[in-house]
């Protein structure tokens, strides 16, 4: 440290300053640092110091000045230490130059400069995450045989895992062999608070920067057995797992140390040769199990040594809690025996238990594993005696959390013996334990695992894991956190112009170079960098979670009287995003098995992904819809004068306006909720308030904040919903909730039967398609008779009378105080109130089904399609499935059987030539092309945009399932499995937000986004459902927008945002300033 010059002479050579010498007792520091000036004299007071002085030889008015420092772990015999103290050297440790060159006076020094902290503590939880170095796994130093068999068997490319079917690629065999190195030989690790620093003097010492602790020996801990399995998603982490488990099938988990004093016992006498194996047995861990199996396959018989081994299986006892003292005799509880176990718990979501079920067949050769499955709460959990012989449990989350409560919905009436023993179901008086907390399992399995984190409280599901004993432990995730994410998966979402790989090099160093910093970066704008801390922040608590409740990796998990440290102090950024240097890159060093995206490319090259968007010009009843809500905004905006709540955009009705914004976006695709009488009252509305203000003679400057041009904008506004108002179709679409399909060609007789609206002679009927349907099974029925259209008049009329009669408003009573009860967006404006409350509310779903009631028929009818339809890109793809189904509405490009119908009636040319949504005569487009020789993935936002392309995919014969959110676990699941083991059905309608994790859709190869999606990680998400291990074709990704309209601005402006920006507005539209003034600015399209 370089100082002022102190009123005492110092000469050339270096001098010890003791606490009681003149230099100190000036108080020469003050000057400089008072803070540091007390730190410093308190530290030589209580000896931790000592200090040698000289002058500066190259500058007479400074000296040098050497600090030396008594380690934490020396001398603590003599010398008091408390953590108080600790924050002197800490304060004094910031402005000490450390190193070689200053202390040897080979370089100048700075007078009293705090020292600049390394620059990888800036490096966000992205950027280590991506750059993690990818496994390199070797059996050298794995001092077990038996997994070190295991291991050296899985990286043998040319050796077959005894009872996988499947061929594993070298990526996976690396992963596998790299977490059961990690279960068996957990390194020691350096405490991850301390950082080794290079001593001036030679040597090392290690320096805890938070605490300003300094050791000069290292504190070791052992790393976690186990971690996190986080391989990009679709490359097979379920088999990975899988290979683990045979691998080391039959292996015996260790006892617990503070319990493995228990195994020392003593024979009263001298065992037979069989006691004598058994114990070598039980004692060198031997999976006698696989052994004894395979000499079984190869018909030797050994009943009676299994059945000396089971009877001897090994054991411990955890002792009863001290009991209190007390001059009352008390009862001397016994201790619980727990019972070892070869078994692996897999703990999954339940819409993903079938998966793994179907994938333990698939890959898993027969009777190699005896597993169990455990999904529902009707199935009984086995004692543990039974339950200690397989090797796999599989089991729900749900259930799980179920089984191990005390107080279940599981009880029954128990009718054995008062003991504390009985594992069965209890009745009333007595608390239910689990069979499964008598076992000591050999590892646990947690499939998309980051649902069980919950950071600063502990969920039911952590309460239920904590219950159980598990030697080995696992979380199975690709995005354990928002954050951690793979590169892979934002490249997924990048638009692609031919076959080119997703994953180019250069490209990726881009986007990591760009996601490198956590936030510190001060250029950034000040509420996108706070955003982008608190989206660190909440990763990190995440990850935290996992590590203390669930990984139990010290010395995070450590008691407050053991050494704690603090997740939230060491690794969580602070306010200005720094946090202790290499803390979280060692962490996840030591608990992800992750590769490199570019050294999976060496051992597998997934299909080409082909990701584009398609630019649909807008139809009539389209831009209908949209500019009815530009038209509500504008009404608003003027009205209100952008003042107090009755504007939109006031703070307090963001609710209302973030469902009006979700509105707006399913308005793109089609949009029937508005009535006629909403638009008539904003008409009147706003004509009453220009009228007051024209009388009044008050401009847009004169009123509160309005703008220039704003009466000129709210007279365009009521131009266009005069313009709806007179529209027909639009009318009776909106009456109907109908969408509009066009059929040319319709029976005369019967058009003005069936029509929604008074249509013009010579131009295509207009209906909707239930109306269709009861009219093609009509037909349907009538195929054989001279005439199948006749009586074809007679039943539109009837149906059409039945629609409209239901359609009539029911009584409602009313309350003469019914404007006081409306909630606060939906009360009277002070300026006027635009009346559109249904823009504001969440629309009623006008669908229930979820699969497809389509029935075989050869309906007469013929499809094409006519109405915006761009010109398709070319089909390369294969075809040769065979349909599943007639088609019901036959397309022109389908082969078809031979009409039954007459040429000469009318009927034989009817068909569906167009829709009202641009978006969907597209769909129905691509899908007629596409489905008899692919299976298609469609995502939506909104129901009831997937019943509108339902009920068009009924009329077409072609079989559909819908994966909404409403749906059951159970049901969720069997229709995954349905989709990708049939081919009966062709298209599966998937809303986007349930696609997240863990899905496999590999049946499909075709992906349609009906609207664009604004978060790029949930769009990477659902790409990955079919672009993954499993896929055999080419996947084509097609992202519909309307061109000229919001969501195309909104797509322009999601490609243009930096990750911090996407974080910042992850939740909203209106959280990004950009694209909440283009909502604020948004004008009619014309």
């Amino acid at each position: 440290m370089k100082l002022k010059k102190p009123s005492l002479t110092l000469g050339d050579d270096w001098e010890e300053i003791n606490p009681q010498s003149v230099f100190l007792k000036n108080r020469i520091l003050e000057h400089e640092a008072e803070d540091l000036n007390r730190s410093v004299w308190a530290l030589l007071c209580l000896g931790w110091l000592r200090t040698f002085a000289r002058r500066d030889p190259l500058d007479i008015d400074h000296i040098h000045v050497r600090f030396y420092v008594l380690p934490a772990d020396v001398g603590g015999k003599y010398v008091k230490r408390s953590e108080k103290d600790w924050d002197h050297l800490k304060k004094l440790m910031k402005y000490l130059d450390v190193s070689k060159e200053a202390w040897q006076d080979a370089k100048p020094l700075e007078p009293l400069t705090e020292q600049i902290t390394h620059p990888e503590n800036n490096d966000s939880l992205f950027y280590i995450f991506n750059t993690l170095p990818s496994p390199k796994p070797s059996s050298s130093s794995v001092s077990c045989p038996f997994s070190c068999h295991a291991i050296t068997s899985l990286l043998d490319d040319t050796e077959r895992i005894q009872g996988l079917r499947t061929d594993l690629y070298a990526y996976q065999r690396r992963s596998a062999a790299t977490m059961i190195k990690r279960e068996v030989q957990p390194t020691r690790a350096l405490d991850p608070r301390l950082e080794e620093v290079e001593c001036p003097t030679g040597g090392q010492y290690f320096y805890d920067r938070t605490t300003g602790v300094v050791r000069r020996s290292p504190r070791f801990y052992e790393e976690a057995k186990g971690g996190i399995l986080a391989e990009t998603m679709g490359l097979g982490k379920t088999l990975i797992c899988l290979a683990v488990i045979l691998a080391t099938k039959g292996h015996w988990p260790l006892i617990p140390p503070e319990y493995s004093v228990q195994e020392c016992q003593t024979r009263p006498r001298v065992g037979s040769l069989m006691d004598m194996a058994v114990a070598a047995a039980k004692r060198e861990r031997i999976p006698w199990r696989s052994y004894l199996q395979r000499m079984s396959s190869t018909g030797e018989e050994s009943k009676s040594c299994r059945r000396v081994l089971e009877q001897n299986v090994p054991s411990y006892t955890i002792p009863p809690p001290e009991a209190r003292h007390s001059r009352r005799p008390t009862n001397v509880q016994p201790g619980k025996s727990i019972v070892l176990s070869t078994a692996t718990l897999i703990i999954v979501p339940q819409n993903l238990f079938s998966h793994w079920k179907n994938e333990i067949a698939a890959h898993i050769e027969k009777d190699a594993l005896k597993a169990l499955y455990v999904d529902n709460n009707n199935f009984v959990m086995p004692p543990a005696t039974d339950l200690r012989l397989y090797d796999v449990l599989l089991m729900s989350k749900a259930r799980l959390e179920e089984e191990m409560s005390p107080i279940s919905s599981l009880r029954k009436p128990c009718h054995c013996p008062r003991s504390e023993s009985c594992n069965c179901h209890f009745g009333f008086q007595r608390s239910y334990r689990s069979p499964l907390a008598d076992l000591h399992f050999l590892r646990i399995i947690v499939d998309e695992g980051h649902d069980f984190s919950s950071f600063g409280r502990k969920n039911n599901a952590v309460f239920a894991l904590q219950k159980l004993h598990v030697d080995r432990r696992w979380i199975v995730s690709g995005t354990p956190s928002s954050g951690l994410l793979g590169i892979e998966a934002s490249t997924a979402t990048l638009e692609t112009l031919s076959g080119v790989s997703d994953h180019d090099s250069q490209l990726v160093k881009d986007i990591l170079e760009s996601r490198r910093s956590s936030g510190i970066d001060l250029q950034m704008e000040p509420s996108v960098r706070k955003s982008a801390l608190q989206q660190e922040r909440k990763d990190l608590e995440k990850l935290g979670s996992i590590v203390m409740d669930f990984l139990d990796l010290q010395p995070w998990s450590n008691s407050k009287g053991g050494d704690a440290a603090s997740w939230k102090q060491y690794i969580i950024p602070k306010g200005d995003g720094q946090r202790k240097p290499k803390s979280l890159r060692n962490v996840l060093e030591s608990l992800v098995v992750r590769h490199r995206m570019e050294d999976i490319e060496k051992d597998i090259k997934l299909p080409p992904l082909h990701n584009r968007t398609v630019y649909l010009e807008p139809t009539w009843h389209d831009k209908l819809s949209l500019n009815l809500f530009i038209m509500n905004l504008a009404v608003n905006a003027v009205t209100s004068e952008r003042i107090d709540q009755d504007y939109m955009f006031h703070p307090r009705n963001r609710a209302s306006l973030n469902q009006l914004i979700a509105n707006l976006r399913c308005s793109g695709f089609y949009w029937t909720a508005f009535t006629k009488e909403e638009i008539m009252k904003s008409i009147e509305l706003s004509r009453k308030y220009l009228e007051n203000k024209s009388s009044s003679g008050q401009t847009e400057q004169k009123s509160g904040n309005l703008r220039q041009g704003d009466f000129e904008f709210l007279q365009r506004a009521i131009q266009m919903g005069v313009v709806v108002v007179d529209c027909r179709s639009w009318t009776a679409f909106s009456a109907a909730h109908k969408l509009g399909l066009y059929i040319d060609d319709w029976p005369e007789d019967a058009r003005e039967a069936w029509s929604l609206t008074k249509d013009i002679p010579g131009t295509p009927v207009i209906m909707g398609a239930p109306q269709i349907s009861k009219a093609q099974n009509f037909v349907d029925s009538h195929l054989y008779a001279p005439d199948p259209a006749s009586g074809l008049a007679a039943l539109g009329e009837s149906t059409m009378a039945k629609l409209w009669e239901s359609l009539q408003p029911k009584p409602v009573k009313t309350s003469k105080d019914a404007d006081e009860k409306l909630s606060p967006q939906q009360s009277p404006q002070k300026h006027g109130d635009a009346p559109f409350l249904t823009s504001i509310q969440k629309p009623a779903t006008f669908g229930k089904h979820t699969i497809s009631r389509t029935k075989s028929t050869s309906s007469p009818q013929k499809t094409s399609s006519q109405e915006t339809v761009p010109p398709k890109a070319q089909d390369t793809t294969p075809s040769g499935l065979k349909p599943a189904l007639k088609s019901a509405l036959k397309s022109s490009t389908i082969a078809q059987p031979v009409d039954p119908i007459d040429p000469s009636s009318i009927l034989s040319k009817t068909r569906l030539s167009g829709t009202a949504s641009a978006k969907l005569s597209y769909l129905l487009d691509r899908i007629t092309t596409l489905h008899t020789s692919e299976k298609i993935l469609i995502f939506y936002e909104g129901d009831n945009i997937a019943y509108y392309i339902a009920q068009t995919l009924e009329l077409l014969g072609i079989q559909f399932l819908i994966y909404t959110g409403s749906l059951s676990a159970l049901r969720k699941s069997t229709y995954i499995t349905t989709f990708n083991t049939t081919e009966t059905f062709r298209v599966l309608l998937m809303d986007v937000h349930q696609a997240a994790h863990g899905l496999h859709i590999a049946a499909a190869s075709r992906v349609f986004f009906v609207n664009p999606v604004w978060q790029p990680t949930v769009e990477a998400q659902a790409i990955k459902r079919a672009h993954r291990i499993g896929q055999q074709r080419p996947v084509y990704v097609e992202t519909l927008v309307l061109r000229g309209t919001l969501e195309d601005r909104m797509l322009a402006r999601r490609k243009n945002m930096s990750a911090q920006e996407h974080h910042k507005a992850e939740k909203s539209l209106l959280d990004d300033d950009v694209m909440a003034r283009v909502i604020k600015d948004a004008d009619f399209i014309p």
